[in-house]
């Protein structure tokens, strides 16, 4: 398996854990160093020469399917032209060498350009396979594929941090948040990508996130609560759309005493070991997708402070969808005040995650089962089909 990602150069991995596992990293970028074979300049120019020198470019050419995520909810172009080209750059990699492109389940779209959804268009009709992780979504890909698609190849399926098992970390980690958890203890998670102004008419926020986010500590502290910040993503010096950055600014705003019953846990953690921390807790809060699918996947109750209909659609898979706040139509006291009525109605969501997460955790590894069956038979000579229309 190789994993494309920002990095530079190939890089093995062998402390992942999982046995039968060769993984590498390949780093691939939209970059001005052009002649760097990283660069997908170069990676397009060696598929156009039918090079081998270049590294990208064999790995794909030789692959027997290219699987692609977007992040989960990045297929879109909400996120400006330049995010919607970097995420497109594989997929039009793996239909440029005729490698069976598979797109995992992920939400498509918003497409709020005619540019935007006419290369969303060409990409999903030239795909082999495309799941779609939930129903709303489902319904984008339909759209999107048109009426003369190949329709039993797009696929409903969930998200598959649905299937991650949860993993304890190190256990000066790990004994630190459960000694936290003993008394009544929530999650938080506060987005940067939401921390600065600039997000407000990006996103369409209908007020001051982070004063809205500090509320919600400060009533979520009232009511008796510890309080665990988790960042789910973080950039390293807190630039960029760095969760821990966005934590520190409602840190700062607490008392001392409030500042007394907060935690924020370290930012160091993998995504599993994440998860682990999130099914410590009695109630969990956030903006980050992921991060509250690892309260949602785990039973733990939860609700969102969304900006985009994507958290809507998840939500649902799990019946949920009364937890999702959004933040595009209420802010301050109207928004805490959901925030709050969530946290106080966690056992009945907790009851309702039980009888309904156990199947949607069970989708989630079926589809991938599935998925790796049909690329095994490809690869093992049984004729590949082509594109979806």
């Amino acid at each position: 398996m190789t994993l494309l990602d920002d990095g530079w150069g190939v890089r093995s991995d062998s402390d992942l854990g999982y046995e039968h596992l060769d993984l590498e990293y390949l780093g691939v970028r939209w970059s001005r160093r052009w002649h760097r074979q990283e660069s997908w300049a170069r990676i397009r120019l060696a598929q156009a020469l039918g090079s081998h020198h270049n590294r990208a470019a064999a790995r794909i050419a030789d692959a027997d399917a290219v699987l692609d995520l977007s992040g989960g909810d990045s297929f879109t172009d909400l996120y400006g032209p330049a995010r919607l080209a970097a995420v497109s750059a594989p997929k039009r990699a793996a239909i440029r060498a005729d490698r069976p492109l598979v797109l995992l389940p992920q939400t498509y779209g918003p497409f709020t350009t005619r540019s935007g959804r006419a290369a969303a268009e060409r990409i999903i009709r030239s795909a082999s396979l495309a799941y779609a992780r939930d129903a709303r979504s489902h319904e984008q890909l339909l759209a999107l594929a048109g009426p003369d698609a190949d329709r039993p190849r797009l696929r409903q399926g969930v998200d598959v941090a649905f299937a991650l098992v949860p993993r304890r970390p190190e256990a000066q980690v790990a004994d630190r948040v459960e000694e936290w958890a003993l008394d009544l203890t929530v999650g938080v998670n506060v987005s940067g990508l939401l921390r600065e102004d600039a997000a407000h008419a990006q996103f369409g926020l209908a007020g001051d996130y982070i004063a809205t986010m500090t509320a919600a500590v400060r009533g979520l502290l009232s009511a008796g609560a510890r309080v665990l910040f988790v960042p789910h993503v973080h950039d390293p010096g807190g630039v960029g759309e760095s969760d821990v950055a966005a934590i520190a600014r409602v840190r700062e705003r607490l008392t001392a005493a409030e500042r007394d019953r907060v935690m924020v846990l370290p930012p160091h953690l993998d995504a599993a070991e994440i998860k682990w921390a999130v099914t410590q807790l009695d109630w969990f809060v956030g903006s980050r997708m992921h991060a509250t699918i690892a309260a949602l996947s785990t039973c733990t109750p939860a609700a969102a402070y969304a900006y985009s209909d994507k958290t809507l659609g998840v939500f649902e898979t799990c019946g949920a969808g009364s937890q999702v706040v959004d933040a595009r139509r209420s802010h301050g006291v109207e928004a805490v005040e959901a925030i709050l009525a969530s946290f106080h109605d966690r056992q009945s969501i907790r009851a309702q995650l039980t009888a309904r997460v156990p199947t949607t955790v069970e989708q989630s590894r079926d589809q991938l089962s599935s998925m790796l069956e049909s690329v095994l038979q490809w690869r093992d000579g049984a004729a590949r089909v082509g594109s979806i229309a």
